[in-house]
């Protein structure tokens, strides 16, 4: 007589019984705890865990400061891993602002340990160049106003940056971030090079909230351009619409042109 199978014994003892003698072999075991930190980030990355993951990254290759800065400058700017691979080798030697050890460090970071899309980077174990400028949204910021002329830095063409909902905002302010992320994701956007795509572009509700769940602080420079917290003069912590203007003029090359009459 076969005994009944009890999957319901509220102790697992019903379960054990039901498979037996089984146990879990060596190699089941050995994939499963050589992948702790895989499995840490597994399926809930936001913004932090894959800054945690890129700097790691980026320490293993042992980039400097300088060469860190210029990461965060190539993907703000130039966005794409074979582009900026590409701008990075045709650039002649007599232009290259840094020195010829950080240029060559970070061109062969680009081309050695990133590739463009997530869907890529989960099967080449390698960095996606399109969630760099997210991991720091305050420096993809910093370099959309560096890069910008006076009259294009706007709250109007800021808000269509994907990472500015994640900035500290008043609730004023992410109405018009959320706006600009809507546009950005429906206009801007109207398909994709990605080959492994999983889905169509398109405004995702869940990934906005996910961006505006994040408080990141503005960044700007110093008198010698050394990089320094703006903190919202509120003590909730959050930046009105009047002081994002104030930080995106404070780039400003040229001075306010005068109203007075002669």
């Amino acid at each position: 007589m076969v005994s009944k199978k009890n999957y319901a014994e509220s102790s697992g003892a019903g379960v054990l019984a039901a498979m037996g003698s089984v146990t879990i072999n060596d190699a089941m075991k050995k994939y499963f705890m050589d992948r702790v930190e895989e499995w840490a980030f597994f399926g809930k990355m936001d913004s932090h865990l894959y800054r945690q993951k890129l700097f790691r990254r980026m320490e293993e290759k042992a980039l400097s400061a300088e060469a860190m800065m210029l990461v965060y400058a190539m993907a703000s700017i130039i966005k794409s891993q074979p582009r900026i691979v590409q701008a990075m080798t045709d650039m002649p030697e007599n232009e290259r602002f840094s020195s010829e050890g950080v240029w060559y460090s970070v061109r062969s970071f680009f081309e050695t340990e990133c590739v463009q899309y997530v869907t890529s980077a989960r099967k080449t174990k390698k960095f996606p160049v399109v969630n760099i400028p997210n991991t720091m949204p305050g420096l993809d910021i910093l370099w959309f106003c560096l890069c910008t002329k006076d009259e294009d830095r706007t709250m109007d063409k800021l808000k269509v940056r994907p990472t500015f909902t994640q900035m500290a905002l008043k609730a004023d302010v992410q109405t018009i971030a959320r706006e600009g992320y809507e546009f950005y994701w429906t206009k801007v956007v109207k398909g994709t090079r990605n080959e492994d795509k999983v889905e169509a572009p398109g405004m995702k509700q869940n990934y906005y909230e996910t961006s505006a769940a994040d408080k990141y602080q503005l960044i700007g420079l110093t008198a010698t351009n050394t990089l320094t917290l703006i903190r919202a003069s509120a003590t909730d912590g959050l930046y009105s619409k009047e002081e994002v203007e104030t930080y995106l003029r404070s780039f400003d090359r040229s001075p306010p042109s005068s109203s007075t009459g002669t």
